[in-house]
């Protein structure tokens, strides 16, 4: 179980990866211990920062790549998967600034024929062309500003083959999003929102299963995603477990 979940979350930094290799200004470094330093330059912590990638927490390497510049003038997280080390990271963390304490599960689920349902007539895969829709949909699902979501909406996003994002529409209104990232036989999916006005409808199970279908049906076998806690019982409900509970560290 260990070693599986080891591959999703290496799967977890590639997806990122792929992100930061579509938009300008990226960076991303994986130290020899495990520890990784992403950087995609959009105005969300989680989204840059220091992350443990391997199985065990290596607090020299956490606080070397801390001290990157590269993320001085950023909104940036520190995130560890390792409970029990959390409480050591803590101290590095403070050094920082990064005084805010927040779990953060790891979901993950193996697809299967289930998975491949029909296709939802009220679902749409976006692209590029979309991408003022799309800014527009997210900001108004996680209720915060446009630009915050100019990254997460570029072109280069949207059109990447390797990226799936969609929209679920009622009566020409968006009423949730999601975004899935393919790596290898493995889709992380990101980006599930729905607007105040239409939640609890169903409209975000909808999207999350729009992500999962199409990639099943394109070859992948297995699913991960990054819940808010909230969110955890949603997802569980589809049949994603909770197989780590990381600790991010934000200001």
């Amino acid at each position: 179980m260990g070693e599986q979940i080891d591959a999703v979350v290496e799967a977890w930094r590639r997806a990122i990866v792929l992100c930061t290799e579509a938009l300008p200004g990226s960076f991303e470094r994986l130290g020899p211990h495990g520890t990784a330093e992403l950087v995609t330059g959009l105005p969300v912590p989680t989204m840059n920062g220091v992350i443990q990638i391997g199985p065990a927490v290596d607090a020299d390497e956490v606080a070397a790549f801390a001290a990157s510049p590269r993320l001085a003038d950023l909104p940036w997280s520190l995130q560890v998967r390792d409970a029990h080390a959390a409480d050591r990271v803590a101290a590095i963390a403070a050094d920082h600034k990064l005084d805010q304490r927040s779990p953060l599960p790891l979901m993950v689920k193996e697809l299967t024929d289930a998975d491949a349902t029909a296709d939802e007539p009220t679902v749409r895969r976006v692209s590029g062309d979309d991408s003022d829709l799309y800014r527009r949909a997210l900001a108004a699902g996680f209720g915060a500003p446009e630009f915050i979501f100019t990254g997460f909406s570029a072109p280069a996003l949207l059109d990447n083959p390797a990226m799936a994002p969609y929209v679920v529409e009622v009566a020409g209104a968006v009423v949730a999003t999601s975004f899935g990232v393919r790596v290898d036989d493995m889709i992380g999916v990101y980006n599930i929102s729905v607007p105040p006005e239409h939640r609890r409808r169903g409209y975000g199970r909808v999207a999350t299963a729009a992500v999962l279908g199409d990639a099943y049906r394109d070859g992948a076998r297995t699913a991960f995603l990054n819940a808010s806690v909230l969110g955890e019982p949603l997802y569980a409900a589809m049949g994603f477990h909770t197989a780590e509970t990381w600790t991010v560290f934000t200001a």
